[in-house]
């Protein structure tokens, strides 16, 4: 006659609110199991404390020590405890089941992420793991069979608290792991590539000895998200509108006579102080539209050389890119920790080039904002930004997501629905008050050279090697307007006549 005891948990059994399925994971001295919660039928997963270890004193405090600090983890992206029961022979808890793909076995499978699937995936569990981090709670380290993932690559991490000090060995395994996992499954030369690759070099420990917080992580890779998703201005409008209601609400609780005198005094005061501020103010340029990109459709255009040129569909900025938005760039490459702001430049950049800050900048930038004078020209902020070698000009396409054109589809566009050589080129202007194209492009004849994305060779000197080339007459030499080119010895070359535009596969 078998003396072994009957086990509490086995597939079929119920438990308390639980019908127990599959086991699908065996512990040292604990055992999941798939189960369903038999009163709202739900998927949930339980995890039991094995029969021998039951009776152990140590051994059951601790496990319930850790379930204690599991409930406590109430982040949305970490699985929630549901239940936990410790009543005679019974020690389990109930928590969620995580719905979603395994990133452990898509890796596995040898499928690829974008690089915005990797940021968010990066965002998501630095978010939940920075709350950990804060709130000094400790974790198992994170497995790649933690981590789900739904449809649109947004997720969720297995609750991973335990009971204890946290140690910063335990998180920096964690960073090393997604920093090696990420990069082992980013798919290659996309928008974006370089610069989310360079964020996991860093949490793997390739690109620094200093490790970065969680909340860094956090930060960075919300940015590179901002930058390869492209949200609208009316998000920031409308965050600055619900500022401003706020405060007028407060107001509206100065019901007393004093409140409401301490309003109309500060009123005068504000009437008063601007009246004096506009009387010694130059009128600015206000903030306005410009056209965006242009679709440039697949098909033959006529070359620069005589004959067409086949070009996969794209689309291309309608203008030079302007000092305003130069500048947005400068301040958010500002605006990331020192170690992190070589995260847009590439790879092959000269070490001794420290900063992606124009020529004359701030004598530049200032004239602009203030409408003055600057190499005598009057200046507005929608002027093309100038002063800028090649390196600046691709790490401000990669900031935004895209690249800098190819001299093939930089022509294509401007000889598509258009005659390249009857494009006159104007002097430095604001961008959208120069010549125009029939399909709506600006500036391809004068304004600005503008950098191209790869080396070609020089039909005039073929035994010369492939060389960087910028396109489009400026307004110090205007000669040959929309078909002037010139190649130059080096990528580091500065001008007061050079820019830039950007193109992408999509209008992103």
């Amino acid at each position: 006659m078998s003396t072994e005891t009957e086990p509490l948990f086995n597939a079929g059994i119920e438990i308390g609110d639980y019908l127990i399925g599959e086991l699908i994971y065996k512990g040292a001295s604990t055992s999941t199991w798939e189960a369903t919660q038999i009163s709202v039928q739900r998927e949930v997963l339980v995890c039991s404390l094995d029969q021998q270890y039951v009776a152990d004193h140590d051994i059951r405090a601790s496990f319930i020590a850790d379930v204690r600090i599991k409930a406590t983890v109430d982040h949305p992206l970490v699985a929630s405890v549901l239940e936990a029961v410790n009543e005679g022979p019974f020690c389990y808890f109930a928590y969620e089941k995580v719905k979603g793909r395994d990133l452990g076995e898509l890796h596995d499978k040898g499928e690829t992420i974008t690089p915005l699937q990797a940021a968010r995936i990066i965002h998501n569990i630095s978010g939940a793991c920075e709350q950990m981090e804060q709130r000094n709670i400790a974790t198992l380290n994170i497995s790649p069979h933690d981590i789900f993932v739904d449809q649109d690559f947004h997720c969720r991490i297995s609750n991973l608290a335990v009971s204890g000090q946290p140690h910063d060995s335990c998180f920096k395994k964690d960073k090393e792991l997604l920093g090696h996992l990420l990069q082992d499954m980013i798919a290659p030369n996309e928008p974006g590539a370089t610069r989310t690759s360079s964020l996991l070099g860093s949490m793997a420990y390739l690109n620094n000895d200093q490790p970065m917080s969680w909340h860094q992580i956090h930060e960075l890779s919300g940015e590179i998200q901002r930058q390869l998703t492209r949200p609208g201005e009316s998000g920031q409008i409308k965050s600055s509108t619900m500022r401003i209601d706020t405060v007028a609400r407060r107001y509206l609780h100065l019901s007393t006579l004093t409140g409401k005198i301490l309003i109309l005094v500060c009123a005068l005061l504000a009437i008063i102080s601007l009246s004096f501020y506009l009387s010694g103010l130059k009128p600015k340029v206000e903030k306005r539209d410009l056209a965006d990109m242009v679709n440039i459709p697949a098909g033959k255009y006529p070359g620069a050389y005589g004959f067409h040129i086949k070009v996969r569909g794209f689309w291309i900025d309608a203008h030079e890119v302007t000092i305003r938005e130069y500048a947005e760039f400068i301040k958010a490459i500002e605006s990331l920790p020192e170690d992190m702001q070589n995260v847009y430049q590439h790879e092959d950049q000269p070490a001794d080039k420290t900063s992606h800050v124009p020529d004359d900048w701030p004598a530049l930038y200032t004239a602009a904002k203030e409408s003055k004078i600057w190499n005598k020209h009057s200046m507005e902020l929608y002027h093309p930004v100038v002063g800028v070698d090649w390196w600046d000009a691709y790490a401000y396409a990669e900031w935004k997501g895209r690249s800098l054109p190819s001299y093939d589809d930089w022509y294509a566009a401007c000889s598509a629905t258009s005659d390249p050589s009857k494009l006159r080129g104007s002097g430095y202007l604001a961008v959208d008050k120069t010549e125009q194209t029939t399909i709506g492009l600006y500036g391809m004849a004068g304004n600005v050279s503008e950098w191209m994305r790869e080396e070609t060779l020089d039909p005039a000197d073929p035994s010369a090697p492939p060389r960087y080339m910028v396109a489009g007459a400026s307004y110090l030499r205007p000669k040959y307007g929309a078909r002037a080119r010139e190649w130059v010895d080096t990528r580091s070359l500065r001008r007061p006549d050079i820019g830039f535009r950007t193109c992408n596969n999509s209008r992103q």
